[in-house]
């Protein structure tokens, strides 16, 4: 719950340990990636504040005040790893006065939550974890994100987009492949991302195949970073 410690100002600062996760799982590969990225600037204050402030989480205030964070699972796992306890966030939405049901219904319906585990079977919202130390890992989550790192497909503004992408390798790649050999993984996940089944996919970018929607979504800021 929000507390003496949360600091007001154009950005809410605030302890990384009472932020609510709003997804199960993530990529550890990608984890590590980030953690790697931002441990070069730990330790220099000043740099490191500007490095936060320009990376805010977006949040939701849920019942009992508690702060779901919506994105940037990703980011505020590799902090928590690399021993940061304050994060910037930002406010996007207040639905604390809604019955805890009816603001599960909400945040789903509003693409802030994707309650489902690190099988990619879903769960019940209450199931999911109550701090980012505990999210599980999911590797094709880290396919996903290794497939959009080579250009199988562009980032997207879509709502955990790399979910999905996920989900649409877990139907046709053997996890043993991954755990054995990653790199032939990636691979056989990148041609697949070219095919006309996926095609439907958010940030799909296939040689000569045209997006169901009429094409790549244009490269922003995408749901599950993060």
């Amino acid at each position: 719950m929000l507390s003496a410690d949360v600091i007001q100002g154009p950005r809410l600062s605030v302890p990384l340990s009472i932020l609510r996760p709003t997804q199960a799982a993530v990529g550890m590969r990608s984890v590590a990636n980030k953690r790697r990225k931002l441990e070069k600037h730990v330790g220099r204050e000043k740099k490191f504040d500007r490095f936060l402030d320009r990376r805010p989480i977006p949040s939701v205030r849920g019942p009992a005040d508690r702060l779901y964070m919506v994105d940037h699972h990703h980011l505020g796992l590799a902090l928590w790893q690399a021993d940061v306890e304050m994060a910037y966030v930002t406010i996007i939405e207040d639905l604390s006065q809604l019955p805890m049901a009816m603001f599960w219904r909400r945040m789903e319906a509003g693409g802030w939550l994707h309650p489902f585990d690190g099988a990619g079977r879903r769960i019940a919202p209450s199931k999911l974890p109550m701090k980012l130390t505990g999210l599980d890992h999911d590797c094709f989550r880290d396919l996903a994100w290794s497939v959009r790192e080579a250009g199988g497909y562009v980032k997207t503004r879509t709502p955990f987009a790399e979910f999905a992408w996920a989900a649409y390798y877990r139907d046709r790649i053997d996890e043993r492949l991954i755990l054995r050999d990653y790199d032939r993984a990636v691979k056989a996940a990148m041609k697949l991302s070219r095919s006309r089944d996926a095609r439907h996919l958010p940030g799909f970018a296939g040689r000569g195949l045209q997006h169901s929607e009429g094409g790549p979504h244009t490269p922003g800021l995408g749901a599950c970073c993060p």
